[in-house]
């Protein structure tokens, strides 16, 4: 196997371990999608890598990213 496939196989598979770490998080009822493009944004995660993780494109993820900083700065 080449390295690139290898590195591709890794990384696919941790971003399957985030994603059901995320899936626990919020109880039975897990997190919203919002919710868990924040936590992810909030731990230091680019938005391609976060479209990568959830499964969405980056255009989404930015659009949510926006949403909840504007949410956050007309509630102060």
């Amino acid at each position: 196997m080449e390295d690139t496939q290898f590195r591709e196989k890794i990384i696919n598979r941790l971003n399957v371990l985030i994603t059901l770490g995320l899936d626990k998080v919020g109880g039975p009822d897990g997190m919203c999608l919002a919710d868990k493009i924040s936590r992810l944004s909030e731990l230091g995660l680019a938005p391609s890598e976060i479209s990568d993780i959830v499964g969405k494109p980056i255009n989404y993820i930015t659009a949510t990213l926006s949403r909840r900083k504007s949410k956050k700065t007309k509630g102060k």
